[in-house]
């Protein structure tokens, strides 16, 4: 990007309102409104049966024998049976219109390896949303969860630290921004019950109801345009500032896109000393938010071979540390992500911010699906966070 170009974006910014919106939004209704234990397991697992596995199977074979570029997955070159295809496609319905956590379970019992693990992920999550997000700066459309701080560091990534999803360490709730509508994991390995990583979600509608009630304040800094994220230049060294809210409405309905990050830094990527600091009002609202999904989160249910689905607009997530106990070797855990959208569902977003939450489904990008992660410091975690 050109100084003219920075220039430019810097201005569209100053355009855009550093205030908070005249009136909130009332109150949420509905079953996206919810805490802790009114959150089961059985409400929002998915178990795949045999028949679904051996058509699982059948699928992947269908599209490896097609010998297309791994981008290429969709509906059309993942056959499934109707059945599937319906009971699939209805958890976009839940994720957007329901609970906003929904978890397909059993595809560890189809013992694939690698490959075929990509490709069933993509696969079956072209189901519930067919969009794929592709990072405009990493150029990347899946990603590895894991503990990358035992790889041998190259010599040209030695001053780049590793991102939060590649280190494990805990990590509070957040959702990721402008990253994609839904948030979607494919668990590969737990890393064992005893390893930690465990995760956890809040409705962040459940806490926006509170703060409507007890402190429009917090809601007001949240949805101001003055929040410093420092954002990464693909061609430049130095980061830059982008001022923007965390809090977005959008027909009456609050729009959550608040990472930690770009605003605090991270273990291994500290913030850069060129960004200013946050506010005291913004380090309090940070302080309200965390503590109130810490009271209204739910544990989430996991085992090998889940596929987990997150409305990212809507559901805030964290996790703990994981890896045992600093003598053991690196953790075993590894999750597959990707960030994704349902055109059928899509939640309106605010206008002048569109093309943030549009970007990274732009189309005639090519889609990068790694098999292995043998790059971790791919550009460390995309321009928008350092996780």
């Amino acid at each position: 990007m050109s100084d003219s170009s920075l220039s430019q974006r810097s201005s569209l910014e100053s355009l855009r309102s550093l205030s908070p919106p005249d009136a909130l939004p009332p109150s949420v209704e509905g079953r996206m409104v919810w805490q802790g234990n009114e959150l089961e397991p059985n409400q929002y697992i998915t178990n795949l049966e045999r028949a679904d596995i051996e058509a699982v199977r059948a699928a992947v074979l269908f599209f490896k024998l097609l010998s297309l570029p791994r981008g290429s997955i969709s509906k059309d070159t993942f056959p499934l049976s109707p059945d599937l295809a319906r009971r699939l496609s209805a958890i976009s319905d839940e994720i957007h219109h329901g609970r906003g956590v929904a978890v397909v379970r059993g595809l560890d019992s189809a013992v694939l390896n690698d490959e075929e693990s990509v490709i069933a992920f993509a696969g079956l999550a072209s189901y519930v949303c067919p969009e794929r997000a592709t990072d405009s700066y990493a150029n990347q459309t899946l990603s590895h969860i894991r503990d990358a701080t035992h790889d041998v560091v190259p010599d040209w990534a030695r001053d780049l630290g590793l991102a939060g999803s590649k280190l494990p360490s805990a990590m509070e709730f957040h959702a990721d921004r402008f990253s994609g509508d839904v948030l979607a994991m494919y668990v590969r390995n737990d890393g064992s019950e005893m390893a930690g990583g465990e995760q956890f979600v809040a409705s962040f509608c459940r806490i926006y109801n509170e703060l409507l009630r007890d402190a429009q304040g917090v809601l007001d800094t949240l949805a101001a345009g003055n929040w410093p994220f420092e954002l990464k230049h693909p061609e430049r060294k130095l980061p830059y500032l982008d001022l923007g809210p965390a809090l977005f409405f959008a027909e009456g309905r609050p729009i959550c896109q608040l990472v930690k990050a770009p605003l605090l830094g991270s273990p291994k990527i500290p913030r850069s000393n060129t960004m200013p600091s946050l506010s005291i009002e913004q380090l309090h609202a940070l302080r309200v938010v965390e503590d109130l999904a810490q009271r209204y989160c739910t544990k989430l249910d996991r085992r090998n071979g889940d596929i987990q689905f997150m409305n990212n607009l809507s559901i805030m997530h964290a996790r703990s540390a994981y890896g045992g106990k600093p003598a053991q070797r690196r953790s075993t855990r590894h999750l597959l992500r990707m960030f994704l959208r349902d055109p059928r569902n899509a939640w309106t977003k605010p206008s002048s911010y569109l093309h943030n939450f549009n970007n990274p489904f732009e189309k005639g990008r090519e889609q990068n699906l790694p098999i292995l992660d043998t790059d971790p410091w791919r550009k460390i975690s995309g321009r928008e966070s350092h996780g």
